[in-house]
């Protein structure tokens, strides 16, 4: 990933963050730090998480009267 400047508009310098030649993300170069940053802890966490939140092993069971109409 890396940052690029992309232009001047009413006096502020925006960036863009790039990766693999496609533009990600545009703002001012804090917000495309920041942006870098947060992105790089989703990607390790998510490589981290291999397996997703267990869930509970009850099920729902509801059941229709039978002269009920159908939706």
């Amino acid at each position: 990933m890396e940052i690029r400047f992309y232009c001047v508009h009413n006096g502020k310098k925006f960036f863009k963050v790039i990766l693999h030649g496609e533009d990600i993300f545009c703002g001012n170069k804090g917000e495309c730090q920041r942006f870098i940053k947060i992105h790089n802890d989703k990607v390790q966490r998510s490589l981290v998480e291999t397996s997703p939140r267990p869930k509970s092993g009850r099920v729902r069971v509801y059941k229709r009267r039978a002269g009920a109409p159908a939706l």
